[in-house]
């Protein structure tokens, strides 16, 4: 009895370390030694984005999520509002995705060399689903060119009272904004 207790009391750690994990695999957190991925130190703008309040947060529906969404009048997780085709509407539109819709939709948004992603993504939509509670953009840094930008943000899981950090990377390819990984 005492076991199951245990067990119980330590599942929100054990859901939260592994949404981080992903968070940090999908953020491009990656060893890959390709000369795009390097950081650069450009001339970089840096735009402060605002935030909504928590109430406005929730009742407002997003008009650019995915259609199995937007069909569901599902609010967005991101709290923020989007520019459409900015790098912060692709990492709202790829978390949407992945909350309400289908993984393998979701992956379309990435940029990530790696054997069955789709299959991994979709491996981790259910614990995402579970924990995740809302995505609030802090600020967005764009390179000089407006091809490379970081998204850094606040990840707040359910149930727990301080967000996490969150931060992507996206690179402008073929005219679309990637999440890297």
């Amino acid at each position: 009895m005492k076991a199951k207790q245990l067990m119980f009391q330590r599942l929100p750690i054990l859901l939260a370390t592994s949404v981080l994990g992903t968070g940090l695999l999908l953020s491009g957190c990656s060893n890959s030694t390709d000369s795009s991925n390097d950081s650069k130190t450009d001339s970089v703008k840096t735009e402060k984005v605002t935030t909504d309040s928590p109430a406005s947060a929730t009742e407002t529906v997003s008009k650019t999520i995915n259609p199995t969404a937007a069909a569901a009048k599902q609010p967005s997780l991101l709290t923020n509002s989007t520019e459409a085709g900015s790098a912060e509407d692709t990492v709202k539109l790829a978390l949407d995705t992945l909350y309400y819709g289908d993984a393998k939709k979701a992956a379309a948004y990435y940029q990530v060399d790696m054997a069955n992603f789709e299959e991994e993504l979709k491996n981790t939509q259910f614990t995402f689903q579970q924990t995740v509670d809302s995505v609030t953009i802090i600020e967005t840094k764009y390179n000089k060119e407006k091809t490379r930008a970081t998204v850094i943000g606040e990840l707040k899981l359910k149930n727990q009272s301080e967000p996490a950090p969150l931060s992507y990377i996206l690179q402008k390819i073929d005219g679309q904004w990637k999440i890297l990984g």
